[in-house]
């Protein structure tokens, strides 16, 4: 009987193997009766193992890549932005002061990242205690124009040469009774998405725009002297924003004016005003002069008990000096 015809490629492979046929032991040979020869059984299985091969999947899965560790890796710090509203019950304690000096420690800390408002609409006197001659005020940074573009706005500050902007007060109480508590807010939200010390010189009381600046504000700064009318006048502010809910959320209270010969000592007014006094910024006819000259204290950098009790104010809004500081209220001694 004769073998069937194969196709070219298996009679290839069929020569390959009858090449070596001659290795193959007599049991192999005996299983197709021709020794030295492939069997057709021998040929199908080929070709099945063949077919087998093909269909079956491939068990190598592709390797699984861990996402990247951050362990170890510092997160990039957030620098805190803050708004400071100088706020007091009367008139007459110093605001302007504290706020331009504030303007200019808060600027040795960030330079360019410091903007101070005059927010005392009709008698605001910022641009006369800092020595500036604006070309723009405060009704000009809230109209339209800048109400809704930061580069406008921008155009409308004054610069000082300490490193610092200044928002001027208006001209005229005529021009500043046109500023609402509403603009006002606007433009304090406006400024703190833009630097990272907004600080704002309200006026006396808590009229419309002082509320605003309360409002828009993460820290305050109250004011008062050594006197009766001064520690009553600010417990009952105190008492006012406690009770409408409008209280910023970190409180600092500076006793301005403070001798030994008022009659009156720091317990004495902690205990007529219900808090603790964090700072308290001697008596010196240094802080006169400095007004007078238009030069705040701190700018000229000469060391005296006023300037170091300013000092320790702006540090209370330094975060590398939080740690430092310890506890955030504590004894204030006048020496």
């Amino acid at each position: 009987m004769s073998r069937p015809r194969l196709s070219p490629w298996r009679d290839g492979v069929l020569g390959s193997v009858a090449q070596t046929a001659s290795a193959v032991g007599p049991g192999d040979e005996a299983r197709d009766g021709n020794p030295g020869e492939i069997g057709l059984a021998d040929v199908t299985a080929l070709d099945d193992r063949s077919a087998a091969d093909e269909q079956e999947p491939s068990t190598l899965e592709p390797p699984t890549l861990d996402p990247p560790t951050t362990e170890g890796t510092p997160e990039p710090e957030v620098i805190p932005r803050q708004t400071i509203a100088v706020v007091a019950a009367k008139g007459g304690v110093g605001k302007t002061t504290i706020a331009t000096n504030l303007a200019v420690g808060l600027a040795k800390l960030a330079p360019l990242s410091v903007v101070l408002v005059d927010a005392d609409v009709q008698f605001g006197d910022v641009a006369m205690a800092l020595s500036l001659t604006p070309g723009r005020f405060l009704p000009d940074a809230v109209t339209a124009v800048a109400a809704n573009d930061a580069m406008v706005l921008k155009a409308y500050l004054t610069p000082h040469p300490d490193g610092y902007y200044v928002v001027c007060g208006a001209e005229s109480p005529a021009d500043g009774d046109r500023v609402t508590g509403e603009q006002l807010g606007h433009l304090i939200r406006q400024l703190a998405g833009i630097f990272r010390f907004v600080i704002i010189d309200t006026a006396p009381g808590l009229g419309e725009h002082a509320l605003a600046a309360l409002e828009a504000a993460t820290d305050a700064v109250f004011l008062c002297d050594m006197s009766v009318p001064g520690a009553r006048g600010l417990r009952k502010e105190l008492a006012v924003l406690a009770t409408i809910g409008i209280m910023p959320p970190a409180r600092h209270v500076v006793l301005n004016f403070a001798d030994r010969v008022s009659g009156l000592s720091v317990k004495d007014v902690e205990a007529t005003i219900g808090v603790p006094v964090d700072v308290a910024v001697p008596r010196s006819s240094l802080v006169t002069l400095s007004t007078n000259r238009g030069i705040p204290l701190l700018q000229n950098g000469k060391k005296n008990p006023a300037s170091a009790a300013l000092t320790d104010l702006v540090r209370r809004f330094d975060p590398s000096a939080s740690l430092k500081r310890g506890r955030l209220h504590r004894r204030v001694v006048v020496a």
